[in-house]
């Protein structure tokens, strides 16, 4: 008989949706679930009724149980402080509709079966308590004193995350893994494939690959903290993403500045040759009218970033997706920004499209009046490079700028003819022009052996 050894799926209901149509693909005929359905993934009452429906044998886990015990903890006079676990805990609680709730509660701590002549527990922590960790390198003492005590040939255990089958006397150990939120750097799901007969008891580990962008998106759309995508993406705990978010001793280059900018937008999916054009021409923009703008390298770095996120909103869908970019950026931390440069970097790539910055928009109102003038310059010139490759094309290989006293003209030169672009460009301008209190206008030429052909409004 083929079993299938799960657990700690924590609401991650497309991890859980590969791992069973992996192990139904293994040949797999029935499933085991150590426990912790919900906790920081999006989808706890879908992963209940998921569950149930394939019929797995489970038990409750350690976060199952404090989800379900969140009216308690309401009802108390003073609620303790909303930290990220507990916040968690309430919103899979508010999730989780009253007949999954009822579920959970019916199950037990352990469960003991038997299956072809082997004595089988089945626990989310260990056989002494469901918050005890069992570790690939717990002492093998530890492992031999409860051996002798479970009464059992094989234990089926979670909870630590982290995947082993080891063997302690007569006793087989075996932890799943984690289904939804893996605790090993690998972000992929993780489950057990077990081998049962009268004369074989064998285990084997598998890691499946699933849409990590489903469960990212849904996240997002909860609007749920930005530490919880961490923890899917990177595939640790909670702890650790915190820990690593923490800005280091020292300073933070700009080279890992973007190199984290460039990540967050990886994980949105966004669609990087599109970023990286209309950042480069929003940078030459920059450099190109730096005598009358004025602005220094940290405003510089400011576009670039805003540049590399400006379309990361798509991550929800094309509709508001300049909001949402801003948004995503609020919620995610940046290495070597502080809160105020997230919050004009993250309006400078809301307003890259659609309404000009008005200070009845939060973020914008809560900067001091230096900071929401750098925003605007740097909003405009993005606006504008954004229009120059509004076909994604990447068709505009240089510009260059002419500052008159009531023009600026921006020379594009261009792979082919740009007349959209151009077009586009100038729609685009309307903050620019306000800024640099001077009108745009595009002109391009062909580059190459076609020779020069010039378009000038």
């Amino acid at each position: 008989m083929r079993i299938a050894l799960l657990g700690d799926a924590h609401a991650n209901l497309p991890a859980l949706e590969a791992v069973l149509e992996h192990a139904r693909g293994q040949g797999a005929t029935a499933v085991w679930n150590t426990g912790d359905f919900v906790g920081y993934g999006p989808f706890p009452d879908q992963t209940v009724r998921l569950l149930r429906s394939v019929q797995a044998v489970s038990v409750v886990g350690n976060y199952d149980l404090k989800v379900l015990d969140v009216p308690r903890r309401r009802a108390r006079n003073k609620p303790p402080k909303q930290t990220l676990k507990r916040l968690a805990a309430s919103w899979a609680y508010n999730h989780l509709s009253a007949d999954s709730r009822d579920y959970l509660a019916s199950l037990p701590v352990q469960q003991r079966l038997e299956q072809a002549g082997r004595r089988v527990l089945l626990c989310h922590g260990s056989p002494a308590s469901a918050d005890e960790h069992l570790y690939g390198d717990t002492p093998d003492a530890r492992l031999e004193e409860l051996a002798r005590s479970c009464q059992a040939d094989l234990v089926v255990c979670g909870h630590s995350h982290q995947a082993f089958v080891r063997r302690a006397g007569d006793v087989l150990f075996v932890n799943t893994g984690s289904v939804g939120r893996s605790d090993d750097g690998d972000a992929r799901a993780c489950y057990a494939l077990l081998d049962l007969a009268p004369k074989t008891m064998d285990a084997a580990h598998f890691r499946v690959e699933y849409d990590l962008q489903r469960t990212v998106r849904e996240l997002r759309k909860f609007r749920l903290d930005a530490a919880f995508v961490q923890m899917v993406v990177q595939g640790r705990s909670l702890d650790h993403v915190l820990q690593s978010a923490q800005p280091p001793a020292g300073p933070v280059s700009e080279t890992a500045t973007l190199r984290a900018a460039r990540h967050l937008a990886e994980e949105c999916n966004s669609e990087a040759a599109h970023s990286e054009q209309v950042t480069r021409l929003a940078l030459r923009l920059f450099d190109e009218l730096a005598g009358l703008h004025g602005l220094g390298p940290r405003q510089r770095l400011w576009l670039h970033l805003g540049g590399i996120l400006h379309d990361i909103g798509w991550a929800e869908g094309r509709q508001g997706h300049h909001k949402t970019s801003q948004r995503i950026i609020l919620q995610s931390p940046l290495p070597g920004l502080d809160e105020r440069e997230r919050r004009i970097v993250a309006c400078v790539a809301r307003y890259h499209r659609k309404t000009l910055p008005k200070p009845a928009h939060e973020p914008y109102a809560l900067l001091d009046g230096s900071d929401r003038h750098s925003v605007d310059v740097l909003a405009g010139l993005l606006r504008v490079a954004d229009g120059l490759d509004c076909d994604h094309l990447s068709a505009v290989r240089d510009l260059d700028c002419e500052v008159l006293p009531r023009r600026i003209i921006v020379r594009c030169q261009a792979r082919f003819r740009v007349e959209a672009e151009r077009q586009k460009a100038l729609d685009k301008g309307d903050l620019f022009n306000a800024v640099f209190r001077r009108r745009l206008v595009v002109q391009w030429r062909l580059s190459g052996p076609a020779g020069a052909t010039e378009q000038a409004t």
